[in-house]
């Protein structure tokens, strides 16, 4: 059994319900420990991304102008990694919560699919949750591009 955390779009949105709701598994990841640049390319995780290879490209001089030694060097891109592998899930979490998704609920389940059954379940037997139609499109209907006022 993992421990997932639930991300749903915020209530504010024009059309928001349970139903956009993702579950993210938390912990270790040992993906990110083996493949850690790979792994925040493939999350999105742009300014991590960025500040992991501006500290790889500082320890690669360092090591080069022999300011570092070599086996300091390949330690510190281990030490990164491993940090990565038990941070990064919660950097992916900051990522969805400042892309409108904030964690919502902490389910623990078996699978991903599990969790996003439970988290509906909790969300519609508590009232909180109900379906809501998307809204109405507004004013009149608009042919083209851009519509001018008074046509």
């Amino acid at each position: 059994m993992k421990l997932y955390a639930i991300h749903a779009p915020r209530a504010a949105e024009a059309y928001s319900g349970p139903e956009g709701a993702r579950a993210a598994s938390t912990g270790f990841s040992f993906v990110a420990l083996v493949f850690g640049p790979l792994w925040l390319l493939f999350r999105g995780l742009w300014l991590a991304l960025t500040g992991y290879v501006a500290l790889g490209l500082l320890i690669f001089l360092a090591a080069r102008q022999g300011w570092l030694r070599p086996e300091a060097a390949v330690l510190l891109f281990a030490l990164g990694n491993l940090y990565l592998a038990v941070e990064g899930r919660a950097l992916a979490m900051r990522a969805r919560w400042r892309s409108g998704k904030p964690m919502v609920d902490v389910v623990y389940a078996q699978s991903a699919l599990e969790a996003e059954k439970i988290y509906l379940e909790r969300a519609f037997a508590s009232g909180a949750a109900t379906w809501r139609e998307p809204p109405p499109p507004g004013g009149a209907p608009v042919i083209g591009l851009f519509p001018e006022p008074g046509r």
